[in-house]
């Protein structure tokens, strides 16, 4: 109780250092005051965070940036590595409608998330590769090249097919 003596009730002290007279009202005023300044300090947080998102390396999908070129496509990988190959070099350049029963294999060296996954991987059809995608996608693009192995999709299942169809149409030009 000495506590709330000294301190008063809502924090003040009156003159005689017992609690100084507060009305409800004024009282029930200050909190409101002080709700609001955190909802405003949250929204400038949040939006602060919206408008410099891109700067985090939050672009792309999920992380994985792809890269076309006219002669050349390539993924940056969320450790930043870099992934081409060469639409005319390539040995081959295959695409499949679903990803749920492809068999990743084993994680060699990089990141498994809930909707992405992004490094090397080992299996027993292709050995050490390079696998890239979204999760949530079905569709995936299998490329064989002096490299090795290079499994991706990008942002959706659409522009993963039409991507694989520009990939053709640049080997038969």
């Amino acid at each position: 109780m000495g506590f709330f003596r000294n301190k008063g009730l809502f924090g003040k002290t009156g003159a005689q250092g017992g609690p100084e007279e507060v009305s409800v009202a004024k009282e029930i005023d200050r909190i409101k005051m002080f709700g609001l300044r955190d909802v405003i300090i949250c929204l400038l947080v949040v939006g602060f965070f919206m408008l410099t998102k891109n700067s985090f390396n939050l672009g792309g999908y999920a992380g994985i940036l792809p890269t076309l070129e006219e002669t050349r496509f390539g993924i940056t990988d969320l450790a930043g590595k870099d992934h081409f190959f060469t639409y005319k070099d390539a040995d081959s350049i295959e695409l499949f409608d679903d990803l749920k029963s492809f068999d990743k294999g084993e994680l060699v060296e990089g990141t498994e998330k809930r909707t992405v996954t992004s490094g090397t991987f080992r299996n027993s059809e292709f050995g050490e590769y390079e696998l890239h995608v979204q999760t949530k996608l079905h569709n995936y693009i299998v490329v064989h090249d002096a490299n090795g192995v290079l499994v991706f999709n990008v942002e959706s299942d659409d522009t993963t097919k039409q991507l694989y169809d520009y990939f053709i149409e640049q080997r038969n030009a």
